[in-house]
């Protein structure tokens, strides 16, 4: 079975209906709520899926803050991570421009990357 809508909303009726009448499986929710909702529903939550837990019954207060707007053209941090590495077309037409310039034309961005490196470092640049 996979997560769907329904799946997430059934998942989260039979944990919390649980929760309300089981101490010990309570307890298991607000440790581990993966496990918990595997042992309910019997589907395996992946690990790298968050899941925050709020016992009602404490005395805490939770704000739920609204997605980040950014401005147009704009990256947010978690995609600005995704891309700080450079881009394989970025490293494409740099070792190409640079091979062309040592006269090696032609073959794969990675063929092309190793003869620039290998050049250089027989060059000793």
């Amino acid at each position: 079975m996979s997560w769907t809508q329904a799946t997430v909303e059934e998942a989260v009726r039979k944990v919390g209906a649980r929760a309300a009448t089981d101490l010990a499986f309570r307890e298991l929710c607000v440790s581990d709520i993966h496990a918990a909702i595997q042992q309910e529903s019997g589907l395996e939550v992946p690990a790298s899926f968050k899941i925050g837990v709020l016992d009602q019954s404490a005395n805490q207060l939770s704000i739920i803050l609204p997605p980040v707007v950014k401005a147009e053209g704009e990256l947010l941090e978690s995609e600005l991570e995704s891309v700080a590495g450079g881009s394989k077309s970025g490293a494409t037409d740099f070792f190409n421009g640079v091979g062309s310039g040592l006269g090696i034309n032609g073959g794969s961005a990675e063929s092309v990357a190793g003869q620039v490196v290998g050049r250089v470092v027989t060059l000793g640049l």
